[in-house]
């Protein structure tokens, strides 16, 4: 049971665009948890569970305990619950896969080889026939795709499949991504620099050749507005160092964090990992996240070590790891140094009921949660549809029913207040905006809706409030 979740997680999250959509990361984290249930209750029928070394566990309960805390105190709270889902689906792979024996992984390894087989011949069909000059395979774009390759190629070359190496390379190449290239060239230095001089002065070659391309890129929109988002990515993490804004917030905090005017500085992603984990989740998440990271690569010398550490340097550039699957992956991949469990709790007939009643309890609880969100978003979808359709009454019960599962999230209610206005409503889209507001005071187009709500109803003072109260929110805190 667990090598086919882990097998899901790592080879089917890739070829779903990466599981960057909210139901593909519902259809996996619901599997994870049922699946997880069902491997314990046969372990507790048994009478033994097999658990992680105590360092393990204790490193996976901080962890979840730090992020839980941040995403309770996160000002946004209803946006980012999905991204903190999606780490613990990450996270989990770590103590499962002190259960899955070398035979196991060598299937997962299987699996994801043959995901790496589709995306890249998915790639070449893209290139060759439908012509486009930088493809980005199943995923969100070239830059994301070139960090799937990071981590598909060491396995590809450990399995000596090399027509997929060479495909990989060659694919690479059209990427252009440069950041993709330094992390290839520095994983060959780390990782070859006492194995083979041969491959570690190709490294040093690649890293120079990248350094050139840099600077030469320094002037250009590309290298600036990395820039400024780096430097609001920092002034985040200062301001709330110890719990961060939240998992995935900083696009939702961002025009709080730049200047206004400069209208090309929106992004989702801070383009550097190291400062969005910081600024998400603190300082303490941080240092036990990349630490373990750290410990896992220290003691692995496979080929998954040479990926995980080439797409952590990818990185520092591009944002690989702020999509799902490249995240499951790179967690697979540092977690194979973990070695089996050689650990475990027997369980003694009277208490297999309690125990089983616990999981039920605790997975009901998750599958709760996911399923939430996930009802949240198609209800959503449909109040759009019916929108869109004329069907004002439908759109409407369709919106309460959004809000009735995910009574945090603010898009609802801007949702809704738009449906109040297109009834003339002005009063009650007042009241929805105004929710919005409080669940995200940092969109600045809901502050604009409701000073004009304000004076469509005659009240000059609530807007002018409405426009003072916003200042504190998504006036920028210091220019870049």
């Amino acid at each position: 049971m667990l090598p086919l979740l882990a097998a899901l997680l790592t080879a089917a999250g890739p070829l779903a665009r990466g599981s960057w959509d909210l139901w593909a990361q519902a259809v996996l984290a619901f599997c994870v948890v049922a699946g997880t249930c069902a491997w314990l209750f046969s372990r507790i029928l048994v009478g033994y569970v097999p658990l992680p070394s105590r360092g393990l566990l204790a490193w996976v309960a901080a962890l979840s305990l730090v992020g839980s805390l941040s995403v309770l105190a996160s000002p946004v709270r209803g946006l980012i619950e999905a991204d903190w889902m999606v780490f613990l689906c990450a996270l989990w792979i770590f103590p499962a896969m002190t259960a899955i024996s070398k035979d196991q992984r060598g299937w997962i390894d299987s699996s994801v080889r043959v995901s790496a087989w589709i995306l890249m011949v998915l790639a070449f069909y893209q290139h060759f026939s439908l012509h486009e000059d930088r493809p980005a395979s199943a995923l969100l774009n070239q830059y994301v795709y070139a960090g799937a390759v990071l981590l598909f190629l060491p396995m590809a070359v450990e399995k000596k499949d090399w027509l997929l190496v060479i495909g990989l390379f060659w694919s690479l190449v059209w990427t252009k991504s440069v950041g993709a290239w330094l992390g290839l060239a520095v994983a060959l230095g780390v990782t070859q620099r006492r194995a083979s001089p041969f491959w570690f002065w190709t490294g040093a070659a690649i890293a120079s050749v990248c350094a050139v391309l840099i600077y030469a890129k320094l002037e250009t929109p590309e290298v600036l507005h990395r820039w400024w988002w780096w430097q609001a990515a920092a002034r985040m993490a200062i301001d709330r160092p110890w719990l961060g804004f939240g998992p995935g917030a900083f696009a939702y905090v961002l025009p709080h964090y730049v200047d206004r005017p400069q209208t090309g500085l929106f992004s989702l992603y801070a383009h550097q990992y190291p400062l969005e984990i910081l600024s998400g989740y603190g300082v303490v998440f941080a240092c036990l996240w990349f630490g373990g990271l750290w410990r896992c690569l220290s003691r692995g010398s496979s080929h998954k070590t040479f990926g995980a550490i080439a797409i952590l340097v990818h990185s520092l550039w591009d944002y690989p790891l702020s999509i799902p699957s490249n995240l499951w992956l790179m967690s697979y991949f540092a977690a194979s140094s973990v070695p089996d469990s050689d650990e475990g709790i027997n369980i003694p007939s009277r208490h297999k009921a309690p125990a089983l009643l616990l999981v039920v309890g605790v997975g009901t609880v998750l599958i709760s949660g996911v399923m939430r969100l996930w009802d949240g978003q198609k209800y959503a979808a449909r109040a759009s549809e019916a929108y869109s359709a004329g069907r004002l009454e439908e759109a409407r019960r369709w919106n309460s029913l959004a809000k009735d599962r995910t009574p945090e999230n603010p898009e609802l209610y801007m949702e809704a207040a738009e449906f109040e206005i297109a009834a003339g409503d002005w009063l009650q889209a007042s009241a929805e905006l105004e929710r919005a507001n409080w669940l995200n005071p940092y969109r600045p187009a809901t502050w604009t809706q409701l000073q004009v709500a304000y004076r469509k109803l005659g009240r000059p003072a609530a807007a002018a409030g409405a426009l003072e109260r916003s200042k504190a929110f998504v006036s920028p805190r210091s220019s870049p």
